[in-house]
C-alpha cells in the first residue's frame, strides 16, 4: 500500500483552529462553575469599570474601615433620632455635669438579702440602710468643680461603717447619717457646710432624739421627736432655715424639695417653709384651718399631696408635667413618696401608683411591680425603688447617662445623636451646593474657553480670596437675630457651599481641557452633536471619578467648617444641638480639667466622621486611578 505524504497545514488553517479552540475554551470557562481557570487578564477583561473600581476599593483595608465607621455614625444619627427623641425645651440643672455611667439603679445584692430599712437617692447615686445595720452606696460619683469642698460620695467613711447607724438621707450630692448616740456623719459635696454639724445642732443632738433625717439640694435637715426641725447648708436662697414659731414643736413629718419643705403638723393641718408665693406654698385653706385631718404628706419639687383620715387625697401646686392629675386607683393608700417631678402612692393591695414627668423613664414601671405585691416604696430625684413582699427590690427611673450630662443637665448621648444628624446634614447640603457650582463653572469654563474661561476663572479667584471665617461669621451674625433656627441653618449651608466650590471647579476645568481635544469629542462634533450633549454625555462621565473623590474629601471639610462655626457661636444655636456647639462650653480650663466628657465625646465624633470620610475618599482615589498600585 502506497503511503501518501501528509500535507502540512497552512498558516491560515492553523490560526483558525487556534482561534476556535481559544474561543471554545474561553466560552466554557465563562459558563463553568469553576472560575479558578480564568487568568487575571481574562478576568479583568470581562469586568466592567465599575466592578474593577469596586474590587480595588475593597482591597483597601483602611477604606473599608472608614466606610464601616461612617455608615455606623450615619446609622446611629438617623436611626437613633427616631429611637431616642429629644425635648429641646427641657433641662435639669440639678443634673449638671454628671460623669458617664449607667449604674444608678444597680443596687448591691447584699442589700436585697439583708432587707431594706431606709433608702434615699441623690442625683446619680443612692444610699441605703439595711435591716442588719449596714450602709450601702451605689451609682455614679457626682462631679463637682470645687474639689476642696468635696469627698467621694460613693466611699463610705470608715467611722460610718463602724457606727450603729439609725438614720440615713441623701441630698443631691451628699449623704448624712445618724447613729444611735446621735452622732451625725456626712460626706460628699460640702460647699455650703451641708455635711457638717453646727455648734447649735450639736447641742440639740445631745439633748433630743431624732425622728427624721432628710436632705435635698445642698441643704440638710433634722426633725426631732419633740416636733422641732432644724435645717442647715444652702439656705440663703430658699430660706428653709426660717421656721415660724407657730410650727416649731408641732411638726410630725417633713417632706422636702429643692425650694420648699412641706410640714405635717400634729393637729392634722399642713404648713410650708421656704420660698413664698410659689404654687407649692399656696396651701388650700381647708388644709390649714382644721376642716380636714391630714395623716400623711408627700412633696415633689412644685407640688404636694396630702392624705386625710378619710382616705381622700388632696393635691396642690404647679400644673407642670400633669403632677396635679391624680390617676385612678383602687384601694387604700398606705404610703406616699415625692420625687423631683413625680408623686408615688403605695396601696394596701400592693399596687404602686406613679405619675408625673417621664424624662428619664420614670413612668416605665417594670412588670414585676404590677405582677407582685409591694410593701414599701422609695422615690427621690429620678430614681425609684419598690420592695416587694418576697424581699426583692424592683428599680426604675433614671439609670444614668451613657456619655454623661452637660452644664444644663442634658443627656450628652442624646444630643450627640441629634447633633450629628444636623452636622452631617449641613455638611451634605453644603457639599451638594459647592459641587453643583463647581461643575457648572468648571465645565463651562473648560469647554467654551476664551473670554468666558477668563471671566469665570477671575470670578473663582475673587471667591477664593474671600476669607471664609470672617465672612461666615459676619453673615451669620447679621442673620442671627432676625431669622428662625431652620432658616439660619439653611443660611449656614449656603455660606459653606458657596465659599467651597473654587478648588473643584479648577480641577474640573483642567480635566475638561484635556478631554475636549480627544478623538471621541472631535467625532461627536463632526456628527453635529449639540455642545450641551457633548458636555453632559461624553465629557462629564470622564471627569466623574475625579468629582466623586473630591466630593468625598470635601464632605469632611464641610463638617469641620460647620463645627468650627457652631463652636464660635455663629452656627447652629442652642438648644438645638450640633457637634460644634456642644464643644462651645469646653472653652475654660475648669471644664477641660474636670468635665472631660463634655468635650472629648463630641470632639471624638467630629474626628471620627472626618477621618472615616477621608479614608473612604483616599481609597476611592486609589481605586479609580489605574496607575495606583492597589494590591
Amino acid at each position: 500500500m502506497e503511503n501518501k505524504p501528509v500535507q502540512p497545514e497552512t498558516n491560515q488553517e492553523s490560526t483558525g483552529k487556534k482561534l476556535g479552540k481559544s474561543s471554545v475554551s474561553l466560552f466554557k470557562r465563562l459558563f463553568s462553575r469553576d472560575k479558578t481557570e480564568l487568568s487575571a487578564l481574562e478576568e479583568e477583561a470581562i469586568q466592567t469599570p465599575g466592578m474593577t473600581i469596586l474590587k480595588n476599593f475593597f482591597r483597601h483595608k483602611l477604606g473599608i474601615l472608614g466606610l464601616v465607621v461612617f455608615i455606623g455614625i450615619v446609622a446611629l444619627c438617623v436611626v437613633g433620632t427616631q429611637i431616642w427623641p429629644i425635648d429641646l425645651s427641657y433641662s435639669e440643672t440639678i443634673m449638671r455635669n454628671i460623669r458617664p455611667g449607667r449604674n444608678y439603679l444597680d443596687y448591691p445584692s447584699k442589700l436585697e438579702e439583708e432587707g431594706v430599712e431606709q433608702l434615699s437617692s441623690g442625683v446619680s447615686f443612692s444610699v441605703a440602710l439595711s435591716k442588719a445595720g449596714n450602709v450601702y452606696v451605689w451609682g455614679t460619683e457626682p462631679s463637682y468643680i470645687m474639689e476642696d469642698y468635696s469627698t467621694p460620695v460613693l466611699q463610705i467613711p470608715q467611722e460610718v461603717r463602724d457606727a450603729d447607724i439609725q438614720h440615713i438621707a441623701a441630698g443631691d450630692r451628699h449623704v448624712i447619717a445618724l447613729d444611735s448616740q446621735n452622732n451625725l456623719y456626712g460626706w460628699g459635696v460640702n460647699n455650703f457646710g451641708q455635711v457638717e454639724t453646727t455648734k447649735l445642732l450639736r447641742t440639740k443632738l445631745a439633748q433630743k432624739n431624732v425622728a427624721q433625717l432628710y436632705a435635698n439640694e445642698m441643704y440638710s435637715g433634722v426633725l426631732f421627736e419633740d416636733g422641732e426641725m432644724y435645717n442647715w447648708g444652702s439656705t440663703m436662697v430658699n430660706r428653709v432655715d426660717i421656721i415660724p414659731e407657730e410650727y416649731q414643736g408641732r411638726i410630725k413629718k417633713v417632706s422636702d424639695s429643692g425650694l420648699n419643705v412641706a410640714l405635717l403638723l400634729e393637729d392634722g393641718t399642713v404648713g410650708a417653709v421656704g420660698v413664698r408665693g410659689n404654687p407649692f406654698s399656696q396651701i388650700p385653706e381647708k388644709l390649714t384651718d382644721g376642716s380636714v385631718n391630714i395623716v400623711d404628706i408627700a412633696a415633689s419639687y412644685r407640688a404636694v399631696a396630702a392624705l386625710d383620715d378619710q382616705g381622700e387625697l388632696h393635691i396642690w401646686g404647679d400644673v407642670q408635667y400633669d403632677v396635679l392629675d391624680i390617676p385612678e386607683y383602687e384601694g387604700n393608700i398606705v404610703g406616699m413618696e415625692g420625687s423631683k417631678n413625680n408623686l408615688t402612692l403605695l396601696l394596701d393591695t400592693g399596687e404602686v401608683v406613679y405619675w408625673g414627668a417621664d424624662h428619664y423613664g420614670q413612668l416605665d414601671m417594670p412588670r414585676a411591680i404590677t405582677g407582685n405585691k409591694a410593701v414599701d416604696v422609695y422615690s427621690d430625684f429620678f430614681q425609684n425603688y419598690a420592695v416587694m413582699e418576697d424581699g426583692s427590690i424592683v428599680a426604675w427611673g433614671n439609670d444614668g447617662f451613657l456619655f454623661g450630662s452637660d452644664e444644663m443637665g442634658r443627656d450628652i448621648a442624646t444630643r450627640v445623636i441629634h447633633g450629628g444628624r444636623i452636622s452631617l446634614q449641613v455638611g451634605a447640603i453644603a457639599v451638594v451646593v459647592s459641587t453643583v457650582l463647581a461643575l457648572l463653572v468648571g465645565m463651562t469654563s473648560g469647554f467654551l474657553g476664551g473670554f468666558m474661561d477668563h471671566l469665570l476663572m477671575r470670578f473663582a479667584d475673587i471667591v477664593q480670596s474671600i476669607p471664609f471665617l470672617p465672612l461666615a461669621i459676619t453673615l451669620s451674625a447679621v442673620a442671627m437675630g432676625h431669622l428662625p433656627e431652620s432658616l439660619r441653618v439653611n443660611l449656614i449651608m449656603m455660606i459653606i457651599g458657596f465659599l467651597g466650590w473654587t478648588g473643584l471647579a479648577r480641577l474640573v476645568r483642567a480635566q475638561i481641557l484635556l478631554e475636549r481635544e480627544k478623538d471621541f469629542v472631535l467625532a461627536a462634533r463632526a456628527l453635529g452633536v449639540k455642545q450641551r450633549n457633548i458636555v453632559l454625555r461624553h465629557i462629564l462621565p470622564n471627569v466623574f471619578n475625579l468629582v466623586i473623590v473630591n466630593v468625598t474629601l470635601s464632605y469632611a471639610i464641610m463638617i469641620l467648617q460647620e463645627s468650627a462655626l457652631s463652636f464660635l457661636g455663629f452656627g447652629v444655636k442652642a438648644p438645638n444641638p450640633s457637634w460644634g456647639n456642644m464643644l462651645t462650653g469646653a472653652q475654660t480650663s475648669s471644664v477641660i480639667r474636670h468635665f472631660w466628657w463634655r468635650w472629648i465625646i463630641p470632639g471624638s465624633f467630629v474626628v471620627l466622621a472626618a477621618l472615616s470620610i477621608n479614608l473612604v475618599g483616599d481609597a476611592l482615589r486609589e481605586a479609580m486611578d489605574p496607575r495606583a498600585n492597589v494590591k
